[in-house]
């Protein structure tokens, strides 16, 4: 399944203090404080911990058709490579582990599960109109006859002439920037 999350820095910095009593424990468990708390750059590792819990838990939602109900610290994060654009990680769940990729710059955050095709990041624009022109794109459709619609848990489809497409995708937002991943089984999904 596919996740993804973004994260405008510079708003998570106004909007949120990591560092006030309690923020930590809260989100993450021992093992991932340790490491956050020991690092140079503490306040990155929160951002970057958060997103792969968030993008996850997008997948996970989707993988089960589960409510919308988060807790992250049923969401354990481990890093496997970090370089200086990007990250690679998993994140562990009571129903298994899940892969994550990571890129970052000054100004945002944003991971995906690893099984993504393609993803764009937006800094102002319609993310939802750019993920139907790609779909549209991929798949030789009519892009004024795509549609995006959610369910009765949130979690976002596709349709083509009203109907339900198998084109796997997720969306994000957050402050200035928005993001989307399309499934690596997105692509050459014909309509019929």
């Amino acid at each position: 399944m596919i996740g993804n999350d973004i994260i405008d820095l510079n708003l998570a910095r106004q909007q949120s203090n990591w560092q006030r009593r309690g923020f930590l424990q809260k989100l993450f468990n021992s093992e991932e404080q340790e490491f956050i708390l020991s690092a140079e750059n503490s306040e990155f590792l929160v951002w970057l911990f958060w997103s792969m819990k968030e993008s996850v838990y997008k997948a996970k939602q989707r993988e089960y058709n589960l409510d919308a109900s988060f807790n992250p610290k049923h969401f354990n994060c481990h890093l496997l490579d970090l370089g200086t654009q990007e990250a690679r990680g998993e994140v562990v769940t009571n129903t298994g582990s899940y892969k994550t990729v990571s890129s970052f710059s000054l100004h945002n955050i944003h991971t995906c599960t690893s099984n993504t095709r393609f993803t764009r990041i937006l800094k102002k624009g319609d993310v939802k109109l750019e993920l139907l022109q790609k779909i549209a794109e991929e798949n030789n459709l009519h892009l004024n006859h795509l549609e995006i619609d959610k369910d009765s848990l949130g979690i976002p489809y596709c349709t083509y002439l009203g109907a339900y497409q198998k084109i796997i995708f997720s969306l994000s937002h957050h402050g200035a920037y928005s993001s989307f991943a399309l499934h690596q089984l997105a692509f050459k999904m014909r309509y019929k």
